[in-house]
């Protein structure tokens, strides 16, 4: 079951989408394990929209996500996220803007 859109996934400045399937496939296995949706806030970025808004490049290889959750959702992704082959995980839960990254880079 894939629980995303390619909309998530694609590039927010020209919609293009080289989001890896290896890594969706461990996306969805992990969004299923949770029992809660997630809404990816990036999904892949272009090199010119990474360059353009400073971003570093983890997302540019199109194995990378940032995902918006509640309190004890946030709580349960990071305590599960290596589990799922996850092996880059941030963390941005103060103030505006809060979200999870996550990459298998």
């Amino acid at each position: 079951m894939n629980y995303f859109t390619d909309k998530e996934l694609s590039c927010a400045c020209c919609d293009e989408n080289k989001f890896s399937d290896e890594t969706l496939g461990k996306l969805n296995k992990f969004r299923e394990f949770c029992q809660f949706s997630f809404a990816v806030t990036s999904g892949y970025r272009c090199e010119a929209y990474n360059t353009l808004k400073g971003y570093t490049q983890t997302h540019a290889t199109g194995q990378a996500v940032d995902i918006a959750l509640t309190h004890k959702q946030a709580y349960i992704v990071i305590s599960n996220a290596k589990k799922f082959g996850f092996t880059g995980l941030g963390v941005k839960q103060k103030g505006l803007g809060r979200f999870i990254h996550l990459d298998d880079l």
